[in-house]
């Protein structure tokens, strides 16, 4: 017997390799290597299957009730700080995905 997880889970398997497919190799690489990155960052134990979809459901919901001017702002706001070299990218020019190190400073307000 199939549960509806397993199912939904076939699915999504079978609707990423269409995706993959389509896609030129270079990005497909960067697919398989974002697909390694999450297995070897796994979900904390406490979140279910179940859990993940209730949440995607709560986030869509939210996302459709979002203010498009608003959005838009933030999007302008996102695409600035990329031209101006304010981000660090995810991946190489491989397509491999980059660990940043981030330093922390000891701060202490006064």
């Amino acid at each position: 017997m199939v549960t509806k997880i397993q199912q939904t889970q076939a699915d999504l398997v079978r609707a990423i390799a269409d995706i993959a497919v389509a896609m030129p190799l270079a990005r497909t690489v960067q697919l398989y290597q974002f697909a390694l990155f999450l297995k070897t960052h796994p979900l904390p134990s406490e979140e279910t299957f179940e859990e993940i979809v209730a949440d995607e459901a709560l986030w869509d919901t939210q996302f459709a009730a979002t203010d498009d001017e608003k959005l838009a702002a933030l999007i302008a706001a996102v695409e600035s700080e990329i031209n101006e070299g304010k981000t660090l990218p995810m991946f190489d020019e491989r397509g491999e995905f980059i660990e940043h190190q981030y330093l922390v400073l000891d701060w202490h307000p006064r």
